[in-house]
């Protein structure tokens, strides 16, 4: 069988603020809803969603987005090689905290995932061939909606790969170490992650999000 794989790894460092000027109280948590206002510039997109000032990470999948056991174990394989840290073709990179599962980003990656897989190619567009949307994007439509503190640096990240036969964990990850910018993404020094695994005519489809700041 001949084996082919490509891997795709985009991120888009976004400003964010808050409707009204400046990150919410931390006095007026409760208060109602938040509007905040994304600048993606990687991909020229200005957006804004409302959200709860409440809103915390949803460490459990959606419902119609059970987390499989495939996922579960790439996503494990990611956090053992993030707790050892690794060398890139861009520098070292130290150890960094594990990725802590996220519902709503996996059920973008999921998503995503299931376009890819349907399109029966294995492109890996990072803009979407149905409806424009870029991952910030696709992220926040599918609940990930937290509030920033204003001006900070929140970094959406979308690592991609796609193969025949490409199911094995250590073999993906040694693809994205491969290239400076997945390479980095493992090692990037955010909090929320989840990763989807789809199966078409074309071959396997991983999805990697992560999303956040540092210090979150």
């Amino acid at each position: 069988m001949t084996r082919a794989w490509w891997v795709v790894g985009l991120v888009s460092a976004v400003l964010v603020g808050c409707g009204g000027g400046g990150a919410p109280d931390a006095e007026r948590v409760e208060d109602g809803p938040v509007t905040v206002m994304v600048e993606d510039g990687f991909y020229g997109v200005n957006f804004s969603y409302t959200t709860s000032a409440s809103f915390t990470p949803l460490r459990a999948p959606l419902p119609g987005f059970a987390q499989s056991q495939a996922e579960r174990e790439m996503l494990a394989a990611i956090n053992a090689e993030r707790a050892r840290g690794g060398v890139c073709p861009s520098g070292v990179f130290p150890a960094a905290a594990q990725l802590k599962f996220e519902g709503h980003l996996h059920k973008a990656a999921t998503q995503y995932g299931q376009e890819l897989a349907a399109s029966g190619r294995l492109e890996l567009p990072h803009r979407s061939r149905v409806d424009n949307r870029v991952p910030s994007q696709r992220m926040v439509d599918a609940g990930y909606r937290p509030v920033p503190p204003a001006n900070v640096k929140w970094v959406f990240e979308e690592s991609l790969a796609a193969g025949e036969g490409f199911t094995d964990p250590a073999e993906v990850i040694a693809a994205w170490k491969g290239s400076p910018s997945h390479c980095r993404a493992l090692f990037e020094n955010i909090g929320n992650g989840a990763v989807a695994r789809v199966d078409g005519a074309a071959g396997t489809f991983w999805v990697l999000n992560i999303a956040g700041w540092e210090n979150e």
